[in-house]
C-alpha cells in the first residue's frame, strides 16, 4: 500500500538535478519542508488535500492533490520573470514525460498551475513560486481483518 509520505517523496524525487536557463536546484527537492530555505531555487512537496473512500469491495480509491512548488529568491526583478517563465517550462516538461511515480496502483496528473513573482510567504521571505498542482489518485486493494 502506498502511503501519503511514500508518494510524496515520488514526486520529490522526480525533480533530482533540474535545472533551467543556466540555473540549478540549491537543493534536492523534498517533503520534508525546511524551517528556511537559501538563495538558490529549492522544490518543495506540500503535504496534499484530498478524498479517501473505501468501498465494499475492500478496494480504496483515494484523490490526492498535491503541490510541489519551487521557490526562488526574489532578487534582480527585470530577470526572475524570466526564470519563472523557464522553471515552469522546466518542471512542466519533466513531469509530462515522467508520470509513473514506481509505485504501484496510482497514476498522476498536473492538473493546474501558478507563477508569481512575490507568490509565496516562507520561513521570514517572500518568494518568486512556480506552483503545479500534481492529483493522484490511488486504487488499491485494503487488506481487512477477519473477526
Amino acid at each position: 500500500m502506498s502511503s501519503l509520505a511514500s508518494i510524496a517523496d515520488a514526486l520529490a524525487t522526480r525533480f533530482v538535478g533540474l535545472t533551467a536557463d543556466g540555473e540549478v536546484l540549491a537543493s534536492t527537492p523534498t517533503r520534508r519542508l525546511p524551517n528556511v530555505i537559501g538563495q538558490g531555487p529549492v522544490i518543495l512537496v506540500y503535504p496534499p488535500s484530498g478524498t479517501v473512500q473505501l468501498g465494499t469491495s475492500a478496494r480504496r480509491d483515494d484523490h490526492h492533490t498535491f503541490e510541489v512548488k519551487l521557490l526562488r529568491d526574489p532578487t534582480d526583478v527585470p530577470g526572475r520573470s524570466d526564470k519563472l517563465y523557464a522553471w515552469f517550462d522546466a518542471m512542466r516538461d519533466l513531469i509530462g514525460q515522467q508520470m509513473q511515480l514506481g509505485l504501484v496502483d496510482l497514476t498522476a496528473e498536473l492538473t493546474d498551475y501558478r507563477l508569481e513573482l512575490d507568490g509565496q510567504k516562507y520561513g521570514g521571505g517572500v518568494f518568486g513560486v512556480v506552483e503545479l498542482t500534481i492529483e493522484v489518485r490511488v486504487n488499491e486493494h485494503v487488506l481487512t481483518v477477519s473477526a
